[in-house]
Protein backbone atom coordinates (compact mmCIF):
# COMPACT_ATOMS: atom_id res chain seq x y z
CA UNK A 1 0.00 0.00 0.00
CA UNK A 2 1.52 3.43 -1.23
CA UNK A 3 2.57 5.31 2.03
CA UNK A 4 0.70 8.81 1.00
CA UNK A 5 -2.83 6.32 0.79
CA UNK A 6 -1.96 4.64 4.14
CA UNK A 7 -2.00 8.02 5.77
CA UNK A 8 -5.63 9.05 4.23
CA UNK A 9 -6.60 5.88 5.31
CA UNK A 10 -5.48 5.76 8.66
CA UNK A 11 -6.72 10.00 9.30
CA UNK A 12 -10.12 8.45 8.56
CA UNK A 13 -10.08 5.80 11.40
CA UNK A 14 -10.69 9.27 13.33
CA UNK A 15 -12.57 11.49 10.81
CA UNK A 16 -15.10 8.87 10.01
CA UNK A 17 -16.86 8.56 13.47
CA UNK A 18 -16.73 12.56 14.05
CA UNK A 19 -18.01 13.24 10.48
CA UNK A 20 -21.02 10.76 11.15
CA UNK A 21 -22.10 12.43 14.36
CA UNK A 22 -22.17 15.65 12.58
CA UNK A 23 -24.11 14.54 9.97
CA UNK A 24 -26.23 12.16 11.97
CA UNK A 25 -27.45 15.55 13.82
CA UNK A 26 -27.85 17.58 10.83
CA UNK A 27 -30.23 14.34 9.52
CA UNK A 28 -31.94 13.87 12.51
CA UNK A 29 -35.07 14.58 10.43
CA UNK A 30 -34.78 11.80 8.42
CA UNK A 31 -35.79 8.80 8.27
CA UNK A 32 -34.78 6.19 11.23
CA UNK A 33 -33.45 3.76 8.32
CA UNK A 34 -30.99 6.24 6.67
CA UNK A 35 -30.03 7.44 10.41
CA UNK A 36 -29.28 3.83 11.21
CA UNK A 37 -27.07 2.90 8.16
CA UNK A 38 -25.03 6.11 8.99
CA UNK A 39 -24.18 4.74 12.66
CA UNK A 40 -23.41 1.82 11.12
CA UNK A 41 -21.43 3.02 8.01
CA UNK A 42 -19.61 5.17 11.01
CA UNK A 43 -18.39 2.44 12.70
CA UNK A 44 -17.78 0.10 10.21
CA UNK A 45 -15.17 1.89 8.04
CA UNK A 46 -12.78 2.64 11.05
CA UNK A 47 -12.77 -1.39 11.85
CA UNK A 48 -12.02 -2.12 8.06
CA UNK A 49 -9.04 0.31 7.71
CA UNK A 50 -7.75 -1.17 10.75
CA UNK A 51 -7.39 -4.78 10.03
CA UNK A 52 -5.61 -3.12 7.10
CA UNK A 53 -2.74 -1.98 9.02
CA UNK A 54 -2.42 -5.23 10.47
CA UNK A 55 -0.25 -5.80 6.96
CA UNK A 56 2.36 -2.89 6.80
CA UNK A 57 2.85 -3.05 10.61
CA UNK A 58 3.78 -6.88 10.07
CA UNK A 59 6.35 -5.97 7.41
CA UNK A 60 7.77 -3.25 9.63
CA UNK A 61 6.50 0.11 7.90
CA UNK A 62 6.72 3.02 10.08
CA UNK A 63 3.47 4.45 10.23
CA UNK A 64 3.46 7.74 11.76
CA UNK A 65 2.69 11.39 10.58
CA UNK A 66 2.48 14.56 12.18
CA UNK A 67 0.09 17.14 10.87
CA UNK A 68 1.06 20.96 10.45
CA UNK A 69 -2.08 22.09 13.12
CA UNK A 70 -2.53 23.90 16.49
CA UNK A 71 1.62 25.28 16.38
CA UNK A 72 4.01 24.70 17.79
CA UNK A 73 3.49 21.24 18.32
CA UNK A 74 1.20 19.99 15.69
CA UNK A 75 -1.03 17.12 15.76
CA UNK A 76 0.67 13.62 15.51
CA UNK A 77 -0.31 9.96 14.73
CA UNK A 78 2.08 6.68 15.42
CA UNK A 79 0.69 3.16 14.94
CA UNK A 80 2.98 0.54 16.81
CA UNK A 81 2.15 -3.00 17.78
CA UNK A 82 0.58 -1.70 20.67
CA UNK A 83 -1.08 0.82 19.30
CA UNK A 84 -2.95 -1.41 16.71
CA UNK A 85 -3.80 -3.56 19.81
CA UNK A 86 -5.92 -0.64 21.39
CA UNK A 87 -6.74 0.60 18.17
CA UNK A 88 -8.07 -2.71 17.25
CA UNK A 89 -10.01 -3.73 20.23
CA UNK A 90 -11.76 0.36 20.00
CA UNK A 91 -12.93 0.05 16.28
CA UNK A 92 -14.10 -3.60 17.19
CA UNK A 93 -16.36 -2.74 20.14
CA UNK A 94 -17.43 0.61 18.73
CA UNK A 95 -19.28 -1.43 16.00
CA UNK A 96 -20.17 -3.93 17.88
CA UNK A 97 -22.02 -2.10 20.51
CA UNK A 98 -23.82 0.24 18.28
CA UNK A 99 -25.35 -2.53 16.44
CA UNK A 100 -26.85 -3.15 19.69
CA UNK A 101 -27.42 0.50 20.68
CA UNK A 102 -29.82 0.83 17.64
CA UNK A 103 -32.22 -1.50 18.78
CA UNK A 104 -31.87 -0.26 22.72
CA UNK A 105 -32.55 2.87 21.95
CA UNK A 106 -35.41 2.92 19.64
CA UNK A 107 -38.49 4.49 21.08
CA UNK A 108 -36.15 7.00 22.76
CA UNK A 109 -37.40 10.64 21.35
CA UNK A 110 -33.37 11.87 22.00
CA UNK A 111 -31.65 9.24 20.29
CA UNK A 112 -30.41 11.32 17.47
CA UNK A 113 -28.68 12.92 20.25
CA UNK A 114 -27.46 10.27 21.66
CA UNK A 115 -26.04 8.69 18.49
CA UNK A 116 -24.20 11.49 17.73
CA UNK A 117 -22.54 12.32 21.05
CA UNK A 118 -21.83 8.59 20.80
CA UNK A 119 -19.80 8.96 17.23
CA UNK A 120 -17.81 11.85 18.60
CA UNK A 121 -16.84 9.69 21.75
CA UNK A 122 -15.61 7.25 19.58
CA UNK A 123 -13.03 9.19 17.22
CA UNK A 124 -12.04 10.50 20.50
CA UNK A 125 -10.84 6.68 21.53
CA UNK A 126 -9.64 6.16 18.24
CA UNK A 127 -7.52 9.32 18.33
CA UNK A 128 -6.61 8.70 21.69
CA UNK A 129 -5.11 5.12 20.36
CA UNK A 130 -3.61 6.36 17.46
CA UNK A 131 -1.80 9.74 19.41
CA UNK A 132 1.71 10.29 18.42
CA UNK A 133 2.75 12.27 21.29
CA UNK A 134 1.06 13.30 24.52
CA UNK A 135 -0.28 16.74 23.39
CA UNK A 136 -2.52 15.14 20.81
CA UNK A 137 -3.23 12.26 23.10
CA UNK A 138 -4.31 14.72 25.76
CA UNK A 139 -6.56 16.56 23.07
CA UNK A 140 -8.75 13.48 21.75
CA UNK A 141 -8.90 12.25 25.58
CA UNK A 142 -10.27 15.87 26.87
CA UNK A 143 -13.03 15.66 23.83
CA UNK A 144 -13.77 12.13 24.39
CA UNK A 145 -14.50 12.89 28.12
CA UNK A 146 -16.64 15.36 27.23
CA UNK A 147 -18.40 14.17 24.72
CA UNK A 148 -19.46 11.27 27.48
CA UNK A 149 -20.56 13.69 29.95
CA UNK A 150 -23.38 14.13 27.34
CA UNK A 151 -24.18 10.35 27.41
CA UNK A 152 -24.57 10.09 31.37
CA UNK A 153 -27.01 13.48 31.34
CA UNK A 154 -28.66 12.32 28.21
CA UNK A 155 -32.01 11.51 30.12
CA UNK A 156 -31.76 15.22 31.61
CA UNK A 157 -33.11 13.87 35.11
CA UNK A 158 -31.89 15.29 38.28
CA UNK A 159 -30.04 11.83 39.42
CA UNK A 160 -28.83 11.47 35.67
CA UNK A 161 -27.39 15.38 36.03
CA UNK A 162 -26.10 15.13 39.72
CA UNK A 163 -24.23 11.88 37.97
CA UNK A 164 -22.79 13.65 35.11
CA UNK A 165 -21.82 17.03 37.10
CA UNK A 166 -19.44 14.36 39.48
CA UNK A 167 -18.03 12.88 36.13
CA UNK A 168 -17.34 16.31 34.66
CA UNK A 169 -15.78 17.54 37.88
CA UNK A 170 -13.41 14.37 37.84
CA UNK A 171 -13.04 14.83 33.90
CA UNK A 172 -11.66 18.94 34.73
CA UNK A 173 -9.61 17.60 37.62
CA UNK A 174 -7.93 14.78 35.57
CA UNK A 175 -7.57 17.33 32.54
CA UNK A 176 -5.77 19.49 34.57
CA UNK A 177 -3.17 17.18 36.16
CA UNK A 178 -3.00 15.83 32.54
CA UNK A 179 -2.08 19.06 31.21
CA UNK A 180 -0.09 20.28 33.94
CA UNK A 181 2.32 16.99 33.57
CA UNK A 182 2.46 17.04 29.63
CA UNK A 183 4.09 20.81 29.95
CA UNK A 184 6.37 19.98 33.07
CA UNK A 185 7.62 16.96 30.61
CA UNK A 186 8.18 19.05 27.67
CA UNK A 187 10.45 21.06 29.74
CA UNK A 188 12.14 18.66 31.05
CA UNK A 189 13.10 16.92 27.94
CA UNK A 190 12.15 18.56 24.92
CA UNK A 191 9.42 16.33 23.96
CA UNK A 192 6.18 14.56 24.10
CA UNK A 193 6.85 12.20 21.84
CA UNK A 194 5.68 8.08 21.66
CA UNK A 195 7.71 5.44 20.98
CA UNK A 196 11.54 7.28 21.95
CA UNK A 197 12.30 5.44 24.83
CA UNK A 198 11.76 6.67 28.80
CA UNK A 199 12.05 10.33 27.80
CA UNK A 200 12.74 11.34 31.48
CA UNK A 201 16.52 10.12 32.75
CA UNK A 202 17.16 11.45 35.37
CA UNK A 203 14.92 11.93 38.89
CA UNK A 204 13.72 15.28 39.98
CA UNK A 205 10.89 16.75 41.90
CA UNK A 206 9.37 18.07 38.65
CA UNK A 207 9.94 14.57 37.17
CA UNK A 208 7.87 12.88 40.16
CA UNK A 209 5.42 16.05 40.42
CA UNK A 210 4.63 14.91 36.58
CA UNK A 211 4.26 11.27 37.37
CA UNK A 212 2.02 11.78 39.82
CA UNK A 213 -0.14 14.16 37.60
CA UNK A 214 -0.23 11.54 35.01
CA UNK A 215 -1.40 8.75 37.94
CA UNK A 216 -4.36 11.06 38.99
CA UNK A 217 -5.43 11.66 34.87
CA UNK A 218 -5.44 8.57 34.27
CA UNK A 219 -6.20 6.73 37.80
CA UNK A 220 -9.28 8.84 37.45
CA UNK A 221 -10.01 7.50 33.80
CA UNK A 222 -9.47 4.25 35.12
CA UNK A 223 -11.60 4.32 38.14
CA UNK A 224 -8.83 3.50 40.39
CA UNK A 225 -9.50 4.06 44.19
CA UNK A 226 -9.41 6.65 45.16
CA UNK A 227 -10.57 8.29 42.18
CA UNK A 228 -13.20 6.06 40.87
CA UNK A 229 -16.67 7.25 42.89
CA UNK A 230 -18.03 9.09 39.96
CA UNK A 231 -18.10 5.67 38.04
CA UNK A 232 -20.92 3.79 39.82
CA UNK A 233 -23.35 6.86 39.32
CA UNK A 234 -22.53 7.55 35.95
CA UNK A 235 -23.16 3.86 34.96
CA UNK A 236 -26.10 3.73 36.75
CA UNK A 237 -27.68 6.90 35.65
CA UNK A 238 -26.44 6.26 31.55
CA UNK A 239 -28.11 5.02 29.24
CA UNK A 240 -26.73 1.30 29.08
CA UNK A 241 -25.14 1.27 25.76
CA UNK A 242 -23.34 4.40 26.86
CA UNK A 243 -22.41 2.52 29.83
CA UNK A 244 -21.14 -0.45 27.53
CA UNK A 245 -18.26 2.07 25.65
CA UNK A 246 -17.57 3.45 28.71
CA UNK A 247 -16.01 -0.58 29.98
CA UNK A 248 -14.91 -1.59 26.88
CA UNK A 249 -13.33 1.39 25.27
CA UNK A 250 -12.89 4.34 27.74
CA UNK A 251 -12.05 3.01 30.99
CA UNK A 252 -9.67 1.34 28.45
CA UNK A 253 -7.80 4.53 27.87
CA UNK A 254 -6.58 5.91 31.23
CA UNK A 255 -4.93 2.22 31.32
CA UNK A 256 -3.35 2.94 28.00
CA UNK A 257 -2.19 6.22 28.68
CA UNK A 258 -0.63 5.37 32.25
CA UNK A 259 1.15 2.06 30.02
CA UNK A 260 2.59 4.93 27.96
CA UNK A 261 3.17 7.02 30.52
CA UNK A 262 5.42 4.05 32.32
CA UNK A 263 6.97 2.80 28.89
CA UNK A 264 7.32 5.81 26.67
CA UNK A 265 7.94 8.29 29.32
CA UNK A 266 9.95 6.88 32.15
CA UNK A 267 10.75 3.89 31.26
CA UNK A 268 9.93 0.92 33.07
CA UNK A 269 14.03 0.45 34.54
CA UNK A 270 13.75 4.07 35.31
CA UNK A 271 10.79 3.33 37.60
CA UNK A 272 12.35 0.18 38.89
CA UNK A 273 15.13 2.22 40.70
CA UNK A 274 12.94 5.18 41.33
CA UNK A 275 10.60 3.57 43.26
CA UNK A 276 7.69 5.66 42.15
CA UNK A 277 5.30 2.90 41.02
CA UNK A 278 5.25 1.11 44.64
CA UNK A 279 2.17 2.91 46.02
CA UNK A 280 0.17 1.88 42.51
CA UNK A 281 0.34 -1.73 43.51
CA UNK A 282 -1.13 -1.03 47.14
CA UNK A 283 -3.78 1.01 45.23
CA UNK A 284 -4.54 -1.22 42.47
CA UNK A 285 -4.94 -3.72 44.94
CA UNK A 286 -7.21 -2.23 47.32
CA UNK A 287 -9.20 -1.51 44.00
CA UNK A 288 -9.72 -5.28 43.79
CA UNK A 289 -10.61 -6.38 47.14
CA UNK A 290 -12.92 -2.77 47.73
CA UNK A 291 -14.86 -3.32 44.48
CA UNK A 292 -15.34 -6.56 44.55
CA UNK A 293 -16.88 -6.51 48.39
CA UNK A 294 -18.64 -3.78 47.42
CA UNK A 295 -20.48 -5.31 43.94
CA UNK A 296 -21.48 -7.81 46.23
CA UNK A 297 -23.68 -6.18 48.23
CA UNK A 298 -25.39 -4.13 45.28
CA UNK A 299 -29.22 -5.07 44.55
CA UNK A 300 -28.99 -2.52 41.70
CA UNK A 301 -27.34 -4.74 38.54
CA UNK A 302 -26.03 -2.34 37.20
CA UNK A 303 -23.74 -0.51 39.63
CA UNK A 304 -22.98 -4.51 40.61
CA UNK A 305 -21.23 -4.46 37.42
CA UNK A 306 -19.95 -1.20 38.12
CA UNK A 307 -18.22 -1.90 41.17
CA UNK A 308 -17.15 -5.17 39.78
CA UNK A 309 -15.58 -3.19 36.47
CA UNK A 310 -13.50 -0.69 39.55
CA UNK A 311 -12.27 -4.25 40.79
CA UNK A 312 -11.39 -5.55 37.28
CA UNK A 313 -9.42 -2.80 35.93
CA UNK A 314 -7.47 -2.89 39.33
CA UNK A 315 -5.75 -6.00 37.81
CA UNK A 316 -4.34 -4.18 34.66
CA UNK A 317 -3.01 -1.58 36.93
CA UNK A 318 -1.27 -3.81 38.86
CA UNK A 319 0.28 -5.89 36.10
CA UNK A 320 1.51 -2.35 35.05
CA UNK A 321 2.96 -1.37 38.42
CA UNK A 322 5.04 -4.10 39.21
CA UNK A 323 7.12 -3.17 36.45
CA UNK A 324 7.67 -7.02 35.47
CA UNK A 325 7.23 -8.07 31.24
CA UNK A 326 4.69 -11.10 32.28
CA UNK A 327 2.92 -9.10 34.51
CA UNK A 328 2.70 -6.55 31.70
CA UNK A 329 1.15 -8.51 29.36
CA UNK A 330 -1.37 -9.99 31.51
CA UNK A 331 -2.15 -6.74 32.21
CA UNK A 332 -2.35 -5.66 28.59
CA UNK A 333 -4.26 -9.27 27.73
CA UNK A 334 -6.80 -8.45 30.72
CA UNK A 335 -7.84 -5.22 28.59
CA UNK A 336 -8.56 -7.44 25.97
CA UNK A 337 -10.45 -9.98 28.42
CA UNK A 338 -12.06 -7.45 30.22
CA UNK A 339 -13.62 -5.40 27.36
CA UNK A 340 -15.25 -9.12 26.05
CA UNK A 341 -16.22 -10.40 29.44
CA UNK A 342 -17.86 -7.01 30.75
CA UNK A 343 -18.87 -6.20 27.46
CA UNK A 344 -21.59 -10.01 27.30
CA UNK A 345 -22.65 -9.26 30.86
CA UNK A 346 -23.92 -5.34 30.64
CA UNK A 347 -25.68 -6.32 26.54
CA UNK A 348 -27.04 -9.37 28.92
CA UNK A 349 -28.07 -6.85 31.62
CA UNK A 350 -29.65 -4.31 28.57
CA UNK A 351 -31.92 -7.01 27.43
CA UNK A 352 -32.75 -8.84 30.92
CA UNK A 353 -33.51 -5.18 32.28
CA UNK A 354 -35.53 -4.38 29.17
CA UNK A 355 -37.32 -7.63 28.68
CA UNK A 356 -38.04 -7.62 32.30
CA UNK A 357 -39.02 -4.20 33.34
CA UNK A 358 -36.26 -4.16 36.44
CA UNK A 359 -32.82 -3.77 37.69
CA UNK A 360 -33.24 -5.51 41.05
CA UNK A 361 -31.14 -8.69 41.10
CA UNK A 362 -33.74 -10.00 43.62
CA UNK A 363 -36.48 -9.78 41.42
CA UNK A 364 -34.47 -11.24 38.42
CA UNK A 365 -35.91 -15.14 39.50
CA UNK A 366 -36.52 -17.03 36.43
CA UNK A 367 -34.71 -14.90 33.90
CA UNK A 368 -33.31 -17.86 32.31
CA UNK A 369 -36.72 -19.47 31.74
CA UNK A 370 -37.84 -15.89 29.57
CA UNK A 371 -34.61 -15.58 28.05
CA UNK A 372 -32.43 -18.62 28.16
CA UNK A 373 -30.02 -17.85 25.68
CA UNK A 374 -29.45 -14.02 26.87
CA UNK A 375 -28.84 -15.87 30.76
CA UNK A 376 -26.47 -18.85 29.22
CA UNK A 377 -24.16 -15.83 27.27
CA UNK A 378 -24.39 -14.02 30.79
CA UNK A 379 -23.58 -17.29 32.69
CA UNK A 380 -20.44 -17.82 30.36
CA UNK A 381 -19.32 -14.36 31.28
CA UNK A 382 -19.57 -14.84 34.96
CA UNK A 383 -17.35 -18.13 34.53
CA UNK A 384 -14.88 -15.94 32.91
CA UNK A 385 -14.84 -13.03 35.67
CA UNK A 386 -14.32 -15.65 37.69
CA UNK A 387 -11.22 -16.79 36.20
CA UNK A 388 -12.06 -20.55 34.54
CA UNK A 389 -9.67 -21.59 31.98
CA UNK A 390 -9.88 -21.69 28.88
CA UNK A 391 -11.66 -18.29 29.21
CA UNK A 392 -9.38 -14.98 28.46
CA UNK A 393 -9.66 -13.28 31.89
CA UNK A 394 -7.72 -17.19 33.30
CA UNK A 395 -4.82 -16.31 30.96
CA UNK A 396 -4.18 -12.88 32.33
CA UNK A 397 -4.43 -13.75 35.53
CA UNK A 398 -2.32 -16.60 35.22
CA UNK A 399 0.77 -14.12 33.71
CA UNK A 400 -0.11 -11.64 36.60
CA UNK A 401 0.31 -14.63 38.91
CA UNK A 402 3.55 -15.13 37.57
CA UNK A 403 4.47 -11.50 37.39
CA UNK A 404 4.01 -11.18 41.18
CA UNK A 405 5.75 -14.41 41.98
CA UNK A 406 9.00 -13.41 39.93
CA UNK A 407 9.02 -9.69 41.76
CA UNK A 408 8.83 -11.82 45.26
CA UNK A 409 4.54 -10.67 45.96
CA UNK A 410 3.31 -13.75 46.50
CA UNK A 411 0.59 -11.86 48.62
CA UNK A 412 -0.53 -10.50 45.25
CA UNK A 413 -1.18 -14.04 43.79
CA UNK A 414 -4.04 -14.24 47.06
CA UNK A 415 -5.37 -11.07 46.14
CA UNK A 416 -6.31 -12.38 43.01
CA UNK A 417 -7.53 -15.57 44.54
CA UNK A 418 -9.85 -13.75 46.80
CA UNK A 419 -11.17 -11.37 43.61
CA UNK A 420 -12.02 -14.86 41.85
CA UNK A 421 -13.82 -16.01 44.68
CA UNK A 422 -15.82 -12.97 44.85
CA UNK A 423 -16.31 -12.73 41.34
CA UNK A 424 -18.12 -16.23 41.91
CA UNK A 425 -19.93 -14.66 45.02
CA UNK A 426 -21.64 -12.10 42.95
CA UNK A 427 -21.95 -13.07 39.59
CA UNK A 428 -22.70 -17.22 39.81
CA UNK A 429 -25.74 -16.71 42.09
CA UNK A 430 -27.47 -14.21 39.19
CA UNK A 431 -27.24 -17.71 36.73
CA UNK A 432 -28.11 -20.10 39.30
CA UNK A 433 -31.41 -18.02 40.45
CA UNK A 434 -31.91 -17.31 36.74
CA UNK A 435 -32.62 -20.86 35.87
CA UNK A 436 -33.39 -22.58 39.06
CA UNK A 437 -35.14 -19.45 40.93
CA UNK A 438 -38.91 -19.60 41.14
CA UNK A 439 -40.21 -17.36 37.61
CA UNK A 440 -41.73 -14.00 39.08
CA UNK A 441 -45.66 -15.33 38.43
CA UNK A 442 -45.66 -18.88 39.72
CA UNK A 443 -47.05 -19.81 42.91
CA UNK A 444 -45.49 -17.77 46.11
CA UNK A 445 -44.21 -14.83 43.70
CA UNK A 446 -47.49 -13.73 42.60
CA UNK A 447 -47.30 -10.76 44.47
CA UNK A 448 -43.76 -9.84 43.59
CA UNK A 449 -44.92 -10.01 39.82
CA UNK A 450 -47.68 -7.42 40.60
CA UNK A 451 -45.32 -5.12 42.10
CA UNK A 452 -42.74 -5.79 39.39
CA UNK A 453 -45.40 -4.65 36.47
CA UNK A 454 -46.76 -1.44 38.31
CA UNK A 455 -42.94 -1.28 38.93
CA UNK A 456 -41.90 -1.30 34.92
CA UNK A 457 -45.07 1.33 34.30
CA UNK A 458 -43.45 3.83 36.41
CA UNK A 459 -40.26 3.48 35.02
CA UNK A 460 -41.15 3.31 31.74
CA UNK A 461 -39.38 0.00 31.07
CA UNK A 462 -40.39 -3.84 29.96
CA UNK A 463 -40.81 -5.05 26.50
CA UNK A 464 -41.37 -1.60 24.87
CA UNK A 465 -39.97 -1.56 21.27
CA UNK A 466 -37.18 -3.75 22.48
CA UNK A 467 -36.84 -7.08 21.42
CA UNK A 468 -34.08 -9.77 23.36
CA UNK A 469 -34.78 -11.85 19.91
CA UNK A 470 -33.98 -8.94 17.54
CA UNK A 471 -30.68 -9.79 15.45
CA UNK A 472 -29.49 -6.77 16.80
CA UNK A 473 -29.44 -7.78 20.27
CA UNK A 474 -28.53 -11.30 19.95
CA UNK A 475 -25.40 -11.32 17.40
CA UNK A 476 -23.74 -8.53 19.43
CA UNK A 477 -24.44 -10.51 22.72
CA UNK A 478 -23.38 -13.92 20.94
CA UNK A 479 -19.98 -12.52 19.30
CA UNK A 480 -18.84 -10.83 22.84
CA UNK A 481 -19.84 -14.22 24.34
CA UNK A 482 -17.46 -16.33 21.93
CA UNK A 483 -14.81 -13.70 22.26
CA UNK A 484 -14.44 -14.18 25.77
CA UNK A 485 -12.93 -17.66 24.93
CA UNK A 486 -12.20 -18.67 21.61
CA UNK A 487 -8.79 -17.47 21.56
CA UNK A 488 -8.23 -19.90 24.46
CA UNK A 489 -8.82 -22.48 22.53
CA UNK A 490 -6.63 -21.50 19.61
CA UNK A 491 -3.79 -23.35 18.52
CA UNK A 492 -1.92 -19.96 18.82
CA UNK A 493 -3.42 -17.39 20.70
CA UNK A 494 -2.80 -14.73 18.30
CA UNK A 495 -3.56 -11.66 20.71
CA UNK A 496 -1.62 -13.24 23.34
CA UNK A 497 1.18 -13.11 20.61
CA UNK A 498 0.37 -9.26 19.93
CA UNK A 499 0.40 -8.37 23.28
CA UNK A 500 4.08 -10.13 23.84
CA UNK A 501 5.68 -8.32 20.81
CA UNK A 502 4.12 -5.01 21.90
CA UNK A 503 5.16 -5.30 25.82
CA UNK A 504 8.49 -6.68 25.22
CA UNK A 505 9.50 -3.74 23.17
CA UNK A 506 9.44 -1.75 26.73
CA UNK A 507 12.35 -4.39 28.21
Amino acid sequence: MHPTLTTILISFIVLTPLLGGGALYLLRKSSIGLKERLITVSTLIPLIITAFLYGPLRRGEELQKTFDLLPPLGLSYRVDILGFYMLLLFVFFGFVVSIYAQQYMKGDKKADRFFACMLLALGGCYGVALAGDFFTFYLFFEFMSLMFFVLVIHHQTEASLKAGLKFLFMTITAGVALFLSAVIILRETGSLALGQGGLVTEASPLALLAFCGFMVAFGTKAALVPLHFWMPDAYARAPLPAAVISSAIMLKTGAYGMLRVFGDVYGFSFLAGAGWAQPLIYLASLSILLGSAIALVQDDLIRRLAYSGIAQVGYIILGISLLQEAAVAGAVYHIMAHAFMKGTLFLCAGAVIRGMGTRKISEMKGAGHQMPGVMLCFSAAALTAVGMPPFNVFISKWYLSLGALEEGMPVLVGVLLVSSFLNAAYYLPIAIQAFFGVPAGHGDGQEEEEAFRQTAAARGEGQGDFKAGSWKTALPILILTIGCGAFGLLAVNWPLEIVKAGVKAFF
